[in-house]
């Protein structure tokens, strides 16, 4: 850290030396370790075995190969690493996990996966080769060219990728260095490694079965999956710990190291991005010598070296092809030991410029080097040059900021541990105000201009009838900054203070989504339009999103950072938290009507039918995060992930209220979820327990002092209850009003329990009377109530408090 300090001193002479080089060719040391050469270029050894009925058992997946023969490859460093099977076999995948069978049986009408196949690629380091040669015998001759096509043609996928029509996260197994992951096991000698079959399934498609004790790719840290590779069905259709783990652990900790400094000097111009980058690590397991990284795929390194100033060697193939990260370390690390490497790279295409000062910077988490193998949070300090007459805003305090001939240059640094670091700039007029009551910092940052796709709407629009009038994005930005400041003031009070002490609202070029770093926000540039224009422009298709965005993007200063998620399994309650923070900031800005109007919204998008046919409510569990799309379904997750992720929240919320106290008991839940959990990633599990500690007994339906099953019924589950109130008006002996109702439940199973409210709508508001506590598929007990003045209607569910349908 001091050394930086020394070397921050000496900015302007740090920043003139700090060049473009051309990345044309690869480095001397990329691309060059032996044994990685030989595993990159592997191929099917003479020989085959003849197998019939030869069964190998990999976790959940039980692999037959009927008939046919078996051809295995080349060692490397001793070790056969792969096979290819050509004849007839069959693949069953049994999922342990009620969301997993859940899923498949959305998928497949069966719990069980179960396909045939014709050929089959395997890949391993684990004892695959030991087990199948103990039933077969390899017996000379040539091989089949048909096994080696088999592996080109596995091989070509890995590295070129495919192209799908829709878009999904089961692309994260595709353009996948698969060599430079088996090189670490080789280098290792570890004893349980990797296992991957890659088959064509006769029925359901092309699909890859996969186990990694490191985790797989996106589902981290869960070690086993299968993926569907076709255009149909693309998808993560199964993903789960390692059987002999038991139940999935969240926590369960698959780094090799553990980022802890990083020192960033990084140089843009243009599409171009430039920098040298000190990482501080220490190491979490021994033996290890290859370590991989992430790192956007035109940013290209060129030199890598370590404390004692050794450059190393490194794997980083075509940037079109499998370009993940490896580094080769001198030796192998030892556990709890500090390391240092030092990163050199360079690439365009990193920087987007869409003209009129508007840039966006691309790999907003991967222009460093970070740990793909799990979440560190790490110190930062950054140098960062862009061209003079440009704003530079980014995660950390400002240190310094200076001017050096054409360059502005400006220095950042973290006061505490951070998820993430990023920065944007452009031509920004700048705001900024102390919020009276938190004193924090509020920065807004919006370009002087317009992009140049804007001027073209504009121009095309000066030619029809439309007027767009003068776009203006500063004209708006006084509206951002203020929706921020409240934002901070209410949150701050509901869920206590956050630590950084500033936020900048900065606008970005796109119009359709924001993002939240610690103390920076990408806003889409339609929070700085108005309504009309949003109209004009066809962007007022999700109303909640547009009008509610700074909230929500506020809010993720607690949920994201404050807080973390654990794993892709628990973003629902990040993002479901900015969503019911969003639903707070609605009402207490503009009151109760758009509070319902709100959680109605979310409701209906949930609810109603998208075109190909689906409810996003019935494609899957809120758990699977962005797993729910599928090829075919019609990308349901988001609205799953951010509308049911938060009407969860807003249902605990309308439990925990209290006619005497109101929220305190929830809000005082909230403030304990973050001092406990402060500056942590969190599961599901941990929020739950913390739901469990403020729990009071009319939530406890199962009697045991636990919230399983409603963690079971809305996390795990995919249910949508249906309610029908059925209710009379008599007068009473007393001249009162005798109100007789009773509740139906229905379309649920007969182990789903809910309380659910009961209001009485008056001319004054509406009152909350009581809940009446459901279980199963029935009608509870008719009730009788005396009530002191006669109601204009009784309802059920008046404020959204549970996510179902209503039969009329």
């Amino acid at each position: 850290m001091a050394e930086l300090l020394r070397r921050a001193s000496a900015l302007g002479l740090l920043v003139l030396l700090h060049s473009f080089v051309r990345a044309d060719t690869p480095p001397p040391r990329a691309n060059n370790d032996p044994a990685y050469a030989a595993l990159r270029t592997v191929t099917v050894a003479t020989g085959q075995a003849f197998a019939e009925n030869v069964v190998l058992k990999r976790d959940i997946a039980t692999i037959t190969l009927k008939k046919g023969t078996v051809y295995f490859l080349i060692p490397v460093e001793g070790r056969v690493t792969g096979a290819v099977f050509l004849g007839e076999g069959e693949i069953r995948v049994e999922p342990v996990a009620p969301s997993e069978k859940l899923n498949v049986a959305n998928l497949t009408k069966s719990a069980t996966y179960t396909d045939t196949f014709s050929r089959m690629v395997l890949r391993f380091t684990d004892d695959s080769y030991e087990l199948l040669t103990r039933e077969m015998t390899v017996r000379e001759g040539a091989a089949d060219p048909k096994a080696q096509d088999a592996l080109n043609d596995f091989r070509k996928l890995l590295r070129k990728g495919r192209t799908y029509t829709e878009p999904n996260i089961a692309a994260a197994f595709i353009r996948l260095n698969l060599d430079g992951r088996f090189l670490i096991d080789v280098k290792r000698k570890a004893e349980e490694g990797l296992f991957l079959a890659y088959f064509d399934g006769k029925q359901h498609g092309d699909a890859l079965f996969s186990v990694d004790p490191l985790g797989q790719p996106f589902t981290r840290p869960e070690e086993v999956v299968l993926v569907n590779l076709g255009d149909k069905n693309l998808g993560i259709w199964v993903s789960e710990h390692l059987q002999a783990e038991g139940a999935a652990a969240a926590k369960e900790d698959s780094r090799l190291i553990d980022a802890e400094n990083y020192r960033i000097e990084a140089t843009t111009k243009g599409s171009n991005l430039a920098a040298t980058v000190t990482l501080d690590f220490k190491a979490l397991v021994d033996g290890v010598s290859v370590l991989p990284f992430d790192l956007y795929s035109t940013l290209r390194v060129q030199k890598i070296t370590d404390r004692a100033g050794r450059e190393l060697s490194f794997i980083q193939e075509d940037k079109d092809e499998d370009p993940d990260l490896f580094v080769l370390l001198a030796e192998p690390v030892k556990k709890g030991e500090a390391y240092q490497l030092k990163f050199e790279y360079e690439g365009k295409d990193a920087i987007e410029d869409s003209g009129g000062g508007n840039f966006t910077l691309i790999p907003r988490s991967s222009w460093y080097p970070n740990n793909p193998l799990g979440q560190d949070r790490a110190n930062f300090e950054m140098i960062l040059k862009t061209p003079k007459g440009l704003t530079m805003v980014a995660t950390g305090q400002m240190q310094e900021e200076s001017k050096d001939g054409d360059w502005q240059v400006t220095r950042w640094k973290s006061t505490l541990p951070l998820a993430v670091a990023g920065f944007n700039y452009g031509k920004f007029k700048k705001n900024s105000t102390t919020e009276k009551n938190t004193k924090y910092l509020i920065e807004t940052y919006a370009n002087q201009h317009i992009p140049d796709y804007l001027k073209e709407i504009q121009m095309m629009a000066e030619g029809t009838s439309t007027t767009l009038g003068s776009l203006n994005t500063v004209n708006m930005m006084e509206k951002a900054h203020s929706e921020a400041t409240v934002s901070i003031n209410l949150f701050s009070r509901l869920f206590g203070p956050l630590p950084y002490g500033r936020i900048a609202l900065s606008q970005q070029p796109s119009v359709s989504f924001g993002q939240a770093w610690p103390m920076l926000v990408y806003m889409p540039l339609s929070a700085f339009l108005d309504t009309t224009y949003r109209h004009q422009l066809g962007l007022d298709r999700d109303r909640l999103f547009y009008r509610y965005v700074a909230a929500h993007e506020v809010s993720h200063q607690w949920w994201g950072h404050v807080i973390g998620w654990e794993s892709y399994r628990d973003q629902w309650l990040s993002e479901g938290l900015a969503e019911f923070s969003a639903s707070m900031f609605a009402q207490m800005v503009y009151k109760n009507d758009s509070f319902r109007e709100f959680w109605k919204e979310s409701r209906e998008g949930l609810t109603e039918r998208n075109k190909e046919g689906w409810r996003p409510i019935d494609a899957g569990s809120v758990n699977l995060g962005y797993r729910v799309d599928c090829g075919r379904n019609g990308h349901p997750a988001s609205r799953m992930i951010y509308g049911k992720g938060g009407y969860i929240v807003h249902m605990l919320r309308m439990m925990m209220w209290d006619p005497t106290t109101g929220d305190e008991r929830f809000f005082t839940m909230m403030k304990d979820f973050v001092k406990t959990h402060f500056n942590q990633n969190v599961s599901t599990e941990d929020f739950a327990r913390v739901v469990e500690k403020h729990m009071f007994p009319g939530m406890d339906l199962e009697g045991n002092g636990k919230m399983d099953w409603f963690f079971r019924q809305w996390v795990q589950g995919n249910y949508l209850p249906e309610y029908r109130l059925d209710y009379r008006l008599e007068p009473n002996q007393k001249g009162q009003t005798r109100l007789i109702l009773k509740v139906t439940q229905a379309n649920v199973d007969d182990t789903f329990r809910m309380p659910v409210p009961i209001y009485l709508q008056y001319k004054k508001g509406i009152a909350r009377l009581g809940v009446v506590r459901m279980t199963g598929n029935a009608t509870a007990d008719e009730l009788s109530v005396d009530l002191p003045e006669k109601p204009e209607r009784v309802l059920l569910n008046a404020q959204e408090d549970v996510l179902c349908t209503m039969q009329q």
